[in-house]
């Protein structure tokens, strides 16, 4: 590697950080629900051993209901333990992993196609990436899953080229360690292996003590899926499946099958059933994650997984990405390229399956093929002609400087004004205002328990775990496999009686500024109190509950 490649390198690497880390405690605004699930659940195994149910170090963490994976969790314990229970400290393991990633993807395309140039470039597109930079600087499962299944094609890779039974070793667990990580890998992970077998499985056969390799590999993955496929998985897949809302088969199979003369007639039986709703939803699904609208328009409309404004590609890589596609498939004998378009078509699976789609976590995957492939297209107009490489070039980097100026304007100084909402910032005051020496003693009553808001007031407030597991109501598990928090010591999370709630002096009642009633606001007999977003728009309202005479 040329001095000058290797600077190249660093350059992009460190501008990654930059991206990546840049007031990263402070943006996004506040910590989502899961960066607040997962933050408390490291603290209260630090400090008790145990997660919020009291299970002394699980496998499998209940959380929502939504059964979290054990390794990002854990990760974050020494985070939290150096930096305490903080944005930073539950970001950073995933920030850390999308800057490692930039590094993976350039060893990983110089192995395939033995071309620094185009592995410099790849990396550079990662870089920039505004899918990337976002999930980075959050708490992504999902991020840390897809840089081990990098790691784990590279060593792969490598040991099938130089016959090392050590790297394949290696391969396999990293692969392994996917499945300890995120969900969907369960699928991802499964299908891109298996892809590389196909492609290679001459070379696997060859390499001395192949099935040591394999052996470790399937005990590992059968050792957690026991955990979850098989147990918590489960309720996980019901609540975020396509059958995930309990109304789906009112809606979309009994209620179709009624307009019909007769409905329990063989011809409307045979078109409105489970199998054929789930053929055409898991279609439309893969078809929609596919869709220029998701990639260079909209997005996704999750808001902790995009932001407002901005998609997941810059528009401009749409041409490359197209020829970038043109060239994969028109040279589909090469394995190399057959490998990323297997890995394209195989991200989309997992998504495929569940509702919301197309969502951009679940999606996740995609993101280094598409980067290699935008590559492919980039140096193919580029090298066309050496008259007008250095005009191409000068045009497509002014093109990159325009993007991330506008993504770097809409992320950096629009986003945590407008979005806070549906962040943490408001959480945040909240606890602080609450934890004014007057109002410690009162009784918080607090609606929408389904927003888990509990999980905000845990992580704010450092609340002692130990109380907490001693403490914690829980409402019955709902029809789609999630749970809610009742209450714990002074807080109680439901909805308020504001004729009788309001009356008891020791209460404080927080609602949703929308939620209050205009005669009560209006009432000047009631203290009340607004917490306001950075976009000077109220998110709660805290009323003080007095007795009238």
């Amino acid at each position: 590697m040329k001095p000058v490649h290797k600077f190249l390198l660093l350059a992009i690497i460190a501008l990654a950080a930059y991206l990546r880390l840049y007031r990263l405690s402070e943006i996004p605004p506040g910590v989502n629900r899961d960066e607040a699930s997962i933050g408390y659940t490291a603290y209260s195994l630090l400090q008790t051993g145990k997660d919020e149910y009291g299970r002394s170090f699980p496998l499998s963490f209940e959380s929502f209901g939504d059964w979290k994976l054990p390794l990002y969790i854990y990760t974050t314990i020494p985070f939290v333990r150096l930096l305490g229970m903080t944005e930073l400290a539950v970001r950073l393991p995933s920030a850390l992993a999308g800057i490692f990633s930039i590094g993976a993807l350039y060893v990983l395309v110089r192995i395939l196609f033995g071309n620094i140039p185009l592995a410099l470039l790849s990396s550079l597109i990662l870089t920039l990436s505004p899918w990337h930079i976002h999930i980075s600087r959050v708490e992504s499962e999902s991020n840390v899953a897809i840089f081990l299944s990098t790691l784990a094609t590279i060593f792969f890779l490598k040991a099938i080229s130089r016959k090392r039974t050590l790297w394949l070793t290696l391969s396999g667990l990293f692969f392994a360690a996917t499945y300890y990580t995120y969900h969907g890998s369960h699928i991802f992970t499964t299908l891109l292996a298996a892809g590389l077998l196909m492609l290679h499985h001459k070379e696997v056969f060859r390499i001395p003590r192949w099935p040591i390799a394999a052996g470790v590999s399937f005990f590992f993955v059968a050792f957690i899926l026991v955990f979850t496929l098989f147990s918590a998985n489960k309720t996980k897949i019901s609540g975020i499946g396509i059958f995930g809302n309990p109304t789906v088969v009112h809606e979309r199979i009994e209620l179709p099958r009624l307009i019909h003369e007769d409905p329990s007639s063989l011809f409307s039986r045979i078109l409105h059933n489970k199998p054929v709703y789930a053929l055409i939803t898991m279609s439309q699904n893969f078809l929609k994650s596919y869709s220029p609208e998701f990639l260079f328009i909209k997005g996704g409309d999750n808001h902790a997984h995009n932001i407002k404004g901005y998609a997941n590609m810059h528009l401009f890589e749409s041409i490359f990405l197209i020829l970038g596609i043109t060239l994969l498939l028109t040279g589909i004998k090469k394995r190399q390229y057959s490998l990323i378009v297997w890995w394209i078509v195989v991200a989309g699976v997992a998504p495929a399956i569940t509702k919301d789609a197309p969502h951009s976590n679940r999606m996740f995957a995609i993101v280094p093929a598409l980067a290699i492939t935008v590559a492919l297209g980039m140096q193919h107009v580029l090298l066309m002609n050496k008259k007008i490489t250095i005009f191409s070039s000068i045009v497509i980097g002014l093109f990159y400087i325009g993007s991330l100026f506008l993504y770097a304007d809409a992320y950096f100084i629009h986003f945590p004004k407008e979005e806070a909402r549906h962040w943490g910032d408001g959480y945040k005051k909240l606890v602080t205002f609450l934890s004014i020496p007057g109002y410690k003693d009162k009784q918080i009553i607090m609606t929408s328990p389904e927003a888990s808001p509990y999980i905000y007031l845990l992580f704010y407030g450092k609340y002692n775990p130990a109380d907490y597991h001693r403490e914690a109501m829980r409402y019955p598990i709902t029809a789609d496999g999630f749970t809610n928090v009742a209450g714990f010591n002074r807080f109680s999370f439901r909805e308020i009686n504001w004729n009788s709630d309001i009356s008891n002096s020791q209460n404080l009642l927080v609602a949703s500024s929308n939620e209050i009633p205009k005669y009560i606001r209006d009432d000047t007999f009631y203290k009340t109190t607004d917490i306001f977003l950075p976009d000077g728009k109220a998110q709660f309202t805290v009323i003080e509950g007095r007795r009238k005479i």
